[in-house]
């Protein structure tokens, strides 16, 4: 009985020391043994698609190579982008007990698992239309397309242009350009001859286009691209609103620059503005003001985001004016233009190549014509001769009395208030033709010039030459004073050209 029972107790205690070296074990060996085994806090790398584990390998650079082998698989079944909707991580595992894959295995896995997560291209891209730096956004390339031939439309009424998205070495992956190209082949193999005009025929049209009369070319006047995007988070249009948007016309700030017979009324009326409002646009401007060819005006003018440009062919017969036919004028100054004869009018028959830009005639650019009856040329005699110079008279004074009428009749002069005495000098080269007291003048010097102009100059205190005598420009010629009818003290001087007064003021300084 004590024999047994020492035999329990030493039993007891063996197991209680086996016991606690197992829970040792657990504790301290095995986590030793697992960083021993696998070089790490982790089991094993898992990789997971769209949350779902598809394989397990023992470390992440076997899961990297393995997911990168299957991706270069999987790209060689493809000849073009593929868009996919997926989520690939590689996840790391502390379990110990897991079926682990060779990484040949685990490529082959995520490459079946990868063909299901391919997704349609239109279901993720939308198509952005640039029109310069103005953009509006569309949920595909037959709503591109659509907007476009609603656009064109508007002055293609007979549907003889189609609009297509083009992918070529001139736009970069991803962006089309917009091509206009005509329903069906309108060209034929007649070339157009021009008519003989005066004995000579134009050239044989060359330019491959057709001799029958419609559109011929059809283009945007800004540069018009398409560019894919992401759908996801585009500001993505109706074609209707995105009509709207790029059709709708706004007031842009331009210049008109004035043509022969143009007047400020003229002008605000062409540009569909109020006289007041151009007035307002050109501030300084005043509705008496004289306005000369090549002055500029600033208007506003109504313009769209897309400007269609559209090249027509037509023949049709119409009026036309010859060419002015300019002579010499050896009896006129130079800027001097005379009407000779008047021309007629002719009546020809042409085809014609017609510009337009959003409806607008723009350019006309002739392709054949054929003469009814010919134009006769208006005749207008140009001036040859340089007009002379001509200086102020004297020095200092102030204007008293301007060149035009007063008091009912006609001043022919203009007058410098100065004291008497002051020295007068010949305004330019010439011959003195009268040299002393003449009429209501009092004492005056008239000089002719080699051009055949006249200069006056009146009411002189005293003169200091005589008629027959030369004198140069700026030579002292009088005094000033207060003779003849006067009221006061002052120099009147006229300038006579083509046998009538002008205003000095045109010519001298004040």
């Amino acid at each position: 009985m004590i024999h047994i029972s020492r035999y329990g107790r030493r039993l007891k205690t063996t197991m209680l020391s086996t016991m606690t070296a197992a829970c040792l074990t657990c504790v301290i060996i095995i986590p030793f043994v697992e960083k021993k085994v696998f070089g790490n806090e982790v089991g094993y790398y898992s990789i997971e698609i769209n949350g779902q584990e598809i394989g397990a390998v023992n470390s992440r650079v076997e899961a990297e190579e393995a997911l990168a082998d299957a991706r270069m698989k999987f790209s060689q079944e493809y000849d073009s982008v593929v868009y996919m909707d997926n989520s690939i991580n590689i996840v790391e595992k502390s379990k110990l007990a897991s079926k682990r894959m060779t990484k040949e295995d685990l490529t082959d896995s995520i490459y079946s698992s990868l063909f299901s997560c391919v997704t349609d291209r239109e279901d993720l891209a939308a198509y952005t239309v640039r029109i310069d730096d103005f953009t509006v956004t569309l949920a595909s390339k037959d709503e591109v397309i659509e907007l476009m031939e609603k656009v064109i439309g508007k002055y293609d009424t007979q549907n003889e242009f189609q609009v297509k998205l083009s992918s070529g070495e001139d736009v970069s992956y991803g962006a089309y350009s917009v091509d206009m190209v005509q329903s069906e082949l309108r060209n034929t193999a007649t070339d157009i001859v021009a008519a003989a005009i005066d004995g000579a025929s134009t050239v044989t049209a060359s330019d491959g286009t057709s001799n029958r009369d419609g559109i011929t070319d059809i283009e945007f006047e800004q540069n018009v691209v398409v560019n894919e995007t992401l759908a996801q988070g585009a500001n993505i249009m109706s074609v209707e609103a995105a009509y709207e948007e790029i059709t709708k016309e706004k007031a842009e700030k331009t210049y008109y620059v004035v043509e022969e017979g143009d007047t400020l009324y003229g002008i605000a009326s062409k540009c569909s503005l109020k006289l007041s409002e151009l007035l307002e646009l050109n501030e300084g401007t005043d509705e008496n003001d004289i306005i000369r060819p090549g002055d500029r005006f600033v208007v506003t003018v109504p313009k769209s985001e897309i400007s269609v440009v559209i090249t027509e062919r037509k023949t049709y017969e119409e009026e036309y004016e010859a060419d002015i036919e300019y002579v010499d004028d050896d009896t006129a100054y130079v800027g001097t233009y005379t009407v000779q004869s008047e021309g007629e009018p002719g009546y020809h028959k042409v085809t014609a190549d017609i510009t337009y830009v959003n409806g607008n005639k723009t350019e006309v650019k002739y392709i054949n014509e054929e003469i009814i009856k010919p134009a006769v040329a208006k005749v207008v005699a140009s001036g040859t001769i340089t007009p002379p110079t001509y200086i102020r008279p004297l020095s200092g004074g102030s204007i008293s009395s301007e060149y035009g009428y007063r008091w009912g009749t006609l001043h022919k002069g203009v007058d410098w208030y100065v004291g008497i005495g002051t020295p007068v000098k010949a305004a330019a080269s010439g011959t003195v033709l009268r040299a002393g007291f003449y009429s209501s003048y009092g004492n005056c010097v008239d000089i002719r010039h080699s051009d055949g102009s006249m200069t006056r100059y009146a009411h002189l205190n005293s003169v200091a030459v005589s008629a027959g005598q030369t004198v140069s420009q700026g030579d002292l010629i009088a005094y000033s004073g207060n003779t003849g009818y006067s009221t006061g003290p002052h120099l009147h001087f006229e300038i006579w050209i083509g046998g009538a007064t002008v205003n000095p003021l045109n010519y001298v300084n004040r």
